[in-house]
């Protein structure tokens, strides 16, 4: 009994844990995004993007690559590789695979930075980094969508409806920045989108890990034994007494 309460403490401190990586990503997007931007004074927020921090050429882009880019990609794989563990139902599996593109777009950017100024177009490096940018994207809305979708079907309204919302904001800040139009803003854009995709896939672990989390311990099947064997011997009892 002791082992198996043990056990079922770990899980959930382990599935919690999921929770935690996530806010400790988006600490590190937004503070790394802060220091790294104070070291460039033409920086804007309002119409760079975070790309442009670790662009070819920047100042400190290698420190952006592997100081913040990838560290942020793999806290948010690790985040929800520990949910799919116990994620027994194939719609939720497949959502958290969705959304582990948020982790893919800050993990390739990594290796991958875009040209100064980050344009659609550019070098062969800028085009994996766009196309994965892309994919990062997409897959978080088609992600939270699906998400959406899990907690319809568990008759889970409000969260059904704040998982939708969140989806399609994602993806029309993604057209959004498609636009050579939005270049003046795109800074914003990114930001309010970046903050919806770390918002959702932070509830999508916390809310996965609850459902996960068992709420009664089984009994251990000797004990279980001895118990059904003390009701059988009462009833067989009770019943040889009606004929007395």
């Amino acid at each position: 009994m002791a082992q198996l309460s043990t056990l079922g403490v770990m899980r959930v401190r382990i599935h919690f844990f999921s929770a935690a990586l996530v806010l400790v990503a988006a600490a590190l997007v937004l503070f790394g995004t802060l220091y790294f931007a104070s070291l460039r004074p033409s920086y804007s927020h309002r119409s760079n993007t975070i790309s442009e921090l670790g662009e070819a050429g920047a100042p400190n882009a290698r420190e952006v690559a592997f100081g913040f880019f990838l560290p942020v990609g793999l806290l948010v794989w690790l985040a929800l590789w520990l949910v799919r563990r116990g994620a027994s139902d194939s719609y939720a599996s497949f959502a958290l695979v969705a959304l582990s593109c948020l982790g893919a777009g800050y993990a390739m950017a990594a290796f991958f930075p875009c040209d100064s100024g980050a344009p659609l177009f550019g070098s062969w490096r800028t085009q994996i980094h766009n196309v994965v940018g892309y994919i990062d994207y997409e897959g978080t809305g088609i992600g939270l969508l699906l998400i959406s979708r899990y907690f319809a079907r568990q008759k889970a309204a409000f969260q059904a409806v704040a998982f939708s919302v969140a989806g399609v904001l994602v993806l029309v800040g993604l057209a959004l920045l498609s636009l050579e139009s939005t270049f003046h803003v795109r800074g914003v854009i990114q930001r309010v989108t970046e903050v919806t995709q770390f918002t959702g896939v932070f509830f999508v672990c916390y809310l996965l890990s609850r459902k996960m989390t068992p709420n009664k311990s089984p009994e251990p099947t000797a004990v279980g034994a001895v118990r059904s064997a003390i009701a059988v011997h009462a009833a067989s009892r009770r019943w040889l007494s009606f004929f007395r």
